[in-house]
């Protein structure tokens, strides 16, 4: 019988840098340690903020125009600091991850250390040297390799079964030859996700996430008189429809890698842990519509049918964005094959118009645009769906509509101004939808 061990990680946003979350992270962690044989292993996020102030301090000395490093992170300054005056002119590659892992999770897990064996717990740390998660050399989104990172897990097993609980960094890699990557913005998802991976074959790994709040059927802040309902379970595509289309339940790479091991998810409440969800291959639950997304700042791009190829190519490919759907094309009166695209990152089209034009020089975007998405797999054989939908928002333009409930998801564009009544007006069908 293997042992159970739990993987938990808590989440920048439950972090602050005055430390008054640590109490009730050290009460879950005694629970957690009190629950199974051994462990935990810990997995921190960076507090709110610090990796964004991070990344503006290295962009600072890149332009040569150094400020002070933030006071609040101080048991890793010197190697911040050290790391900090090695740049040169750009902030990137090894250099940007020593930092941002430097000075927050890495900080992080050593101060959670001190205060796990303050309190009369048997913790650990896992020294660089020793880093257990092994990557590609994509410093800036960096992906961890399983066969390589077998090899490292000896580590973790060593302390474990010493009866150890291990604080563990996360968001931080280290290619084969000992470089420091990062696994991408939100990536101690990933971390906590490829740790029980890596350790399922010697115990029973579970892998629990920490968040804010339970997942809902919408955000309740939307919908503020209405009852929103509480979602048991997700599948693996599910949740990465709704991460993706706004409602960031888990970073997507993480769902992948849980997906590819079918290691299930849970994401467990900070403040009432009973009131958790569970991603798994199979949903537990018969809802036809779990849940009901929005997403603001997006975007239209048309252009050229012929000319589009390369570009979205070059996008998929070559910069491995796939934040953007294809809308299809369609034949003008003149002729002309043109090609629409929907992006979720408008930010991405206003700062790069000028290079796209390279790809054609007439093409047109659409900015100021939002998206409503329905989720669910189930969708696909219930007919009637996307008619409730529609009827729902009868007094709002609709820009575009994506009926493609075979890919889990049914999207309705719309001016973002009109984001949250739209997703007010269909929230307040889900039970009928869910009838049928």
């Amino acid at each position: 019988m293997k042992k159970k061990l739990d993987v938990a990680k808590f989440g920048g946003s439950l972090l602050d840098v005055e430390g008054q979350s640590i109490p009730k992270i050290l009460q879950r962690i005694k629970e957690l340690a009190e629950e199974t044989e051994i462990g935990p292993i810990i997995v921190l996020s960076a507090p709110n903020g610090t990796t964004d102030k991070l990344i503006e301090i290295g962009n600072s000395y890149a332009q040569s125009s150094p400020i002070e490093v933030i006071k609040e992170i101080d048991n890793l300054k010197l190697l911040t600091l050290d790391a900090l005056r090695s740049i040169n002119k750009r902030f990137s590659g090894t250099i940007k991850a020593r930092i941002l892992t430097f000075g927050g999770e890495l900080a992080m897990s050593t101060l959670l250390d001190y205060i796990l064996k303050s309190n009369g717990l048997n913790s650990t740390r896992i020294p660089l040297s020793d880093w257990p998660i092994i990557t590609d050399d994509v410093f800036d989104d960096a992906t961890p390799n399983y066969d390589l990172s077998k090899k490292k897990r000896h580590v973790l097993i060593e302390h474990l079964e010493n009866g150890k609980i291990i604080s563990m960094a996360g968001f931080l890699g280290v290619t084969s030859d000992g470089l420091e990557t990062i696994l991408g913005r939100g990536g101690s998802d990933l971390t906590a996700v490829f740790l029980s991976c890596l350790l399922r074959k010697r115990f029973h790994a579970q892998t629990l996430l920490f968040k804010d709040f339970p997942i809902q059927s919408t955000d309740p802040k939307v919908v503020p008189n209405q009852l929103t309902d509480h979602i048991t379970s997700l599948t693996y595509n599910e949740a990465h429809k709704a991460s993706i289309m706004g409602m960031k339940i888990v970073q997507h790479p993480a769902i992948a890698m849980a997906r590819r091991f079918s290691q299930p998810l849970l994401i467990v409440p900070f403040d009432n842990p009973k009131k958790y969800s569970i991603i798994q291959s199979k949903s537990i639950s018969n809802d036809i519509v779990k849940c009901i997304t929005g997403k603001v700042g997006a975007a239209i791009l048309s252009m050229n049918d012929e000319k589009s190829h390369t570009l979205e190519d070059s996008l998929r490919i070559w910069e491995k964005r796939n934040d953007f759907l294809d809308l299809g094309a369609e034949t003008l009166e003149t002729g002309t094959r043109i090609r629409d695209f929907l992006f979720l990152d408008s930010d991405f089209l206003r700062k790069n118009e000028e290079k796209l034009k390279g790809f054609d020089e007439n093409l047109k975007v659409e900015y100021g645009l939002g998206v409503v998405t329905l989720i669910g797999d189930r969708m696909k054989n219930s007919a009637g769906v996307a008619s409730l939908a529609i009827s729902s928002i009868s007094g709002i333009n609709i820009k575009r509509g994506i009926f493609a409930p075979h890919t889990s998801q049914i999207i309705i564009v719309v001016d973002e101004k009109n984001v949250n009544t739209t997703i007010a007006a269909i929230h307040s069908k889900i039970s009928k939808m869910n009838r049928k």
